[in-house]
C-alpha cells in the first residue's frame, strides 16, 4: 500500500515538474528571440533615422540651402559614418538569422552620399548656386528606404513564423504531458478516495483551511479598516492643501491687479516724454541716440499693451459672469468692424457661415475671445499665400462649438499644450502672451474649454465649446450666474 502511494506520487510529481519545465523553456526561448527581435527592429530603427529627413538626407539639403552654415556637413557625415556602422551589423546579424542578407541598395546610397559630401564644398567654393548644387547631387534614395522596410517585413514575418512554431512545439508536447498528468492524477484519486479513513482526514484538512481563511478575512478586515483611515485622512489634507492654494491664487491675482495698474501711470509718462523729447531734439540727436529712444517708446508701447493685458485678465478671473443666449453673427460683425484697418491691411477674406448657432454665454467676454483669437489670425498669417478666415459653428446635444479657422503659419502640435499658458509665445511678431491665457480663462469661467487643431505651415483652428444651458420653463429669463 504504501508502496503503490510512493509511486502515485512520484509519477504525479515527476510529470508536474516536467509541465513546468516545458513552460520554463518555453518563455526562455520566446525571450530569447524577442530579444533578437528588439535588437534588430532598434537596429533598422537607427538607420532609419540615420539616413532619414531628420539624419543624413536632412542634413545634406541644409548644407545645400545654408552654405553659410558648414556644421550641417560634419553632421551629415557623422550620420553617415553611424548609419554605415549599422548597415553593417544589420547585415551581419539579419544574415545570423535569416541565413544570408544583403543591402545593396542602402549600400549605393551611403555611397553616392558619401561622393557627394566629398564634392560638395568645392561646389560651395565655387559659389555654385542651389539650383545648381541641386543639378549636380541630386540622387533617389526611395529604393534605399523601400529596401530597409523590406528588410523590417521579412524579419518580422521570420520572428512571427519562428514564435508560432515555438508555440506549436511547446503545445503540443505540453498537451502530451498534461494528458499523462491527468491520467495519473485520476489514478491517485481513485485510490485515495477508496478509503474512507483518507477521506476524514481530508475533511479534517478542509476544517483547517476554512479556519485559516477566517482568521485571513479578519486579518484583511482589519487592513481595510486602516486603509481607509488613511484615505480619510489624506483627503482631509487635500481639502486643507486646496484651501491653501485658492487663497494662494485670490493673492496671486490680486498681485497682478495692483502690479499692473500701478505700473501703467509711470509708464505713460515715460512714453510720453520719450516722445517729447525725440520730437523736440530731432535735429540734435545722433543717430544712436534716435535709435535708442525709439527703443525707449517702443518697449514703454508693448509693456503697456502688456499691463492692459494683464489688467483685462485680472478683472476676467475675479468677476462672477451672467450668460444668456447670445448672437454670434452679430458678435462677429462687430468685432470684424473693430478690426477693419488691420483686415485691410492684411488683405484678408473673412468667411462667415450663415446662420451661426446662438451660444449660451456673457456676450461682453465672448467678444472679447473672438477679438483676441481674430487678432492673432491677423498677426500670424503667412506671407506666402493670401489670409483666408473661416468662422463656422456645430452643435450636439451638450455643447455649442465657435470654430475660427486661418491659413496662417500654424502651430507645432508639440506646442498646444503651453500655448494658453501666460507668456507664452512661439513668434517674435508683436503681442503680449496674454492673449490666448485671456482666451482660456474665458472659456473656464464658463465651464467650457478652447481646443486647437493646427499643424506647423497649414493654419489654426481654434474652437471655442460652449456647454448647452436648459431653458428654464419656470420664468421668462433664460440669463445664469456663474462665479469666479
Amino acid at each position: 500500500m504504501n508502496t503503490k502511494n510512493a509511486v502515485l506520487t512520484t509519477l504525479l510529481l515527476f510529470f508536474i515538474t516536467l509541465e513546468v519545465l516545458i513552460a520554463l523553456d518555453y518563455k526562455s526561448k520566446q525571450k530569447e528571440l524577442n530579444q533578437k527581435r528588439v535588437a534588430i527592429y532598434a537596429q533598422i530603427s537607427e538607420l532609419k533615422n540615420q539616413i532619414g529627413y531628420v539624419g543624413l538626407i536632412d542634413n545634406f539639403k541644409n548644407a545645400i540651402l545654408r552654405t553659410e552654415d558648414s556644421h550641417h556637413i560634419d553632421k551629415a557625415s557623422e550620420n553617415l559614418r553611424v548609419a554605415t556602422i549599422q548597415l553593417h551589423k544589420i547585415e551581419h546579424q539579419g544574415g545570423l538569422i535569416l541565413g544570408e542578407l544583403k543591402m545593396p541598395a542602402t549600400r549605393d546610397m551611403l555611397t553616392a552620399y558619401r561622393e557627394r559630401l566629398t564634392l560638395l564644398p568645392s561646389l560651395l567654393d565655387n559659389n555654385t548656386n542651389v539650383r545648381e548644387l541641386g543639378h549636380y547631387l541630386r540622387y533617389n534614395d526611395e529604393p534605399s528606404h523601400l529596401e530597409i522596410e523590406a528588410i523590417y517585413q521579412k524579419i518580422s514575418v521570420l520572428f512571427a513564423s519562428k514564435l508560432s512554431d515555438l508555440l506549436d512545439q511547446k503545445f503540443k508536447l505540453g498537451l502530451l504531458v498534461m494528458v499523462a498528468l491527468l491520467l495519473t492524477l485520476v489514478a491517485i484519486i481513485r485510490f485515495f478516495f477508496k478509503k474512507q479513513q483518507e477521506a476524514l482526514e481530508l475533511s479534517k484538512a478542509l476544517n483547517v483551511k476554512m479556519e485559516s481563511n477566517e482568521i485571513d478575512m479578519a486579518r484583511s478586515q482589519t487592513i481595510l479598516l486602516s486603509v481607509m483611515q488613511d484615505v480619510e485622512k489624506e483627503k482631509r489634507q487635500a481639502t486643507t492643501l486646496n484651501k491653501k492654494l485658492i487663497n494662494k491664487n485670490k493673492q496671486m491675482e490680486q498681485f497682478i491687479y495692483t502690479v499692473s495698474h500701478d505700473l501703467k501711470s509711470p509708464l505713460v509718462t515715460i512714453a510720453a516724454f520719450s516722445q517729447k523729447l525725440q520730437t523736440e531734439l530731432v535735429d540734435t540727436l545722433t543717430e544712436k541716440q534716435s535709435y535708442r529712444l525709439s527703443r525707449i517708446i517702443q518697449n514703454a508701447d508693448n509693456m503697456e499693451l502688456l499691463l492692459a493685458d494683464l489688467l483685462d485678465l485680472s478683472r476676467i478671473v475675479q468677476q462672477a459672469i451672467t450668460t444668456a443666449n447670445v448672437n454670434v453673427n452679430l458678435v462677429i460683425e462687430q468685432q470684424c468692424l473693430a478690426l477693419e484697418a488691420a483686415i485691410a491691411e492684411a488683405s484678408a477674406r473673412i468667411n462667415i457661415a450663415k446662420n451661426l448657432d446662438t451660444v449660451s454665454a456673457n456676450e461682453r467676454l465672448l467678444s472679447e475671445g473672438i477679438l483676441n483669437l481674430l487678432s492673432n489670425a491677423l498677426r500670424y498669417l503667412d506671407p506666402a499665400r493670401p489670409l483666408i478666415i473661416e468662422i463656422f459653428t456645430t452643435k450636439t446635444s451638450t455643447a455649442t462649438t465657435l470654430h475660427i479657422k486661418d491659413n496662417g503659419i500654424g502651430i507645432d502640435p508639440k506646442y498646444h499644450k503651453i500655448i494658453f499658458g501666460l507668456f507664452e509665445r512661439l513668434s517674435t511678431i508683436k503681442g503680449s502672451g496674454v492673449g490666448l491665457t485671456i482666451v482660456k480663462t474665458i472659456m473656464d469661467k464658463h465651464n467650457g474649454r478652447v481646443l486647437v487643431d493646427s499643424q506647423l505651415g497649414e493654419g489654426c483652428c481654434f474652437s471655442l465649446e460652449f456647454p448647452n444651458v436648459a431653458q428654464n420653463t419656470n420664468t421668462n429669463t433664460n440669463t445664469n450666474t456663474i462665479a469666479s
